[in-house]
């Protein structure tokens, strides 16, 4: 009891010193981050769950009132405290209904949980790196798997920084199935493209030239130092689509050995993490993504894992001392330590304080104009 009485006076004391860095309503001129002040306490309010009271605030300009909540993770969220512990069992190879099994909710709570973490993370990422510029060689490769069945393969597209091993973008593209089928197998296929449509045939051509011209675009020398492998589809958009743009593309055979040498190590190393962190990635794994926004929300929670709470390496690294000690975003200069779970998921990033792509647009509000399941739209916090 002691103990509760403890914690629960360190909550209270952090809430009594927080300041708000922007007024949660879109319209105010205080919505976008400034360091102004721009609102008063507005009392505490009783809630049902731990710590039993919150802070609340009121904008001077709007006469907007918000809580202390709103900034964080667990804004409206009953069940207290259960946020990192979904992150990391999730991270660690765990499936959904294995975590619910372990914190005693439900399987629904998880899911939302990650559904919310995935957004969260996206939003934070695209707001910390709008003003990144590329000094260095991206790495670029697409982690093919599926999406509810075999029917449904895909390309997750992901450009990755040759030295910092940082995720800079990604996107999806559908693929139809290829290879050898059975005679069912083939009859399934049409039954569903007559039923759907087939998956646009040049998806990862088309991903490819949206992934290359945002990344161009944040090249202070307007060069953009590129490197593939020789897939036929990338070299359509560079030669062909992309004519225009200056480009240094290097092609890298995919047979070569992949170790810390092979120019395309940093796509390689993120493609090894994802197949073995993460179940919807693993081969031939049961409890693979229900549909494509799934898989991407995984994805997100993978690379920001990546990016900002983990070191380069975990183990000591013959060529970089201090790779062990740095995470790539702190190699492109967006943090300045490895960030924890708490520090990460802290002052929430709104839709209209980031200028996100169509791409990212359509996975924060949960939107696959070619997924052939139903997937629950994003209705706001």
């Amino acid at each position: 009891m002691i103990q509760q009485l403890r914690s629960t006076s360190r909550e209270i004391q952090r809430q009594a010193s927080f300041r708000p860095p922007y007024c949660p309503n879109p319209c105010c001129k205080f919505h976008k981050r400034s360091g102004l002040r721009f609102y008063s306490r507005y009392g505490w309010k009783k809630i049902q769950r731990f710590p039993y009271k919150t802070r609340r605030y009121i904008c001077t300009h709007c006469n907007k009132t918000f809580s202390f909540t709103f900034f964080f993770l667990d804004h409206r969220e009953r069940a207290w405290g259960l946020n990192e512990t979904i992150w990391s069992l999730f991270i660690d190879k765990s499936t959904k209904c294995s975590i619910a099994r372990r914190i005693g909710h439900s399987e629904r709570l998880v899911r939302d949980r990650l559904s919310k973490m995935a957004r969260f993370s996206l939003l934070k990422h695209a707001y910390l790196t709008r003003n990144l510029p590329i000094g260095e060689k991206i790495v670029y490769d697409g982690l093919e798997n599926f999406a509810f069945s075999q029917y449904d393969p895909n390309n997750i597209n992901h450009a990755i920084g040759k030295d910092s091993l940082f995720t800079y973008d990604y996107n999806f593209s559908p693929m139809n199935r290829k290879g050898r089928m059975s005679p069912r197998q083939k009859a399934q296929k049409r039954r569903l493209e007559r039923a759907f449509g087939p998956y646009p045939r040049d998806s990862i051509r088309t991903q490819t030239r949206r992934i290359i011209e945002r990344l161009h675009k944040r090249c202070p020398s307007n060069v953009l130092r590129f490197l593939s492998d020789n897939h036929f589809q990338y070299r359509r958009a560079i030669q062909e689509d992309l004519a225009s743009l200056k480009i240094m593309h290097t092609r890298v055979s995919s047979k070569i050995y992949r170790n810390y040498r092979n120019q395309l190590f940093a796509v390689n190393h993120l493609d090894m993490l994802t197949r073995h962190l993460l179940v919807p990635f693993g081969r031939e794994t049961i409890a693979g993504s229900k549909h494509s926004i799934a898989m991407l929300e995984a994805f997100t929670l993978l690379a920001t894992y990546k990016n900002y709470l983990r070191p380069k390496f975990l183990k000591r690294h013959k060529t970089d001392s201090t790779a062990k000690l740095r995470s790539p975003a702190m190699e492109v200069g967006v943090a300045q330590k490895i960030l924890s779970f708490r520090e990460f998921f802290q002052n929430r990033v709104t839709l209209r304080q980031v200028e996100l792509s169509e791409d990212w647009r359509n996975l924060v509000e949960r939107k696959d104009p070619h997924s052939r399941r139903f997937i629950i739209a994003y209705n706001g916090i």
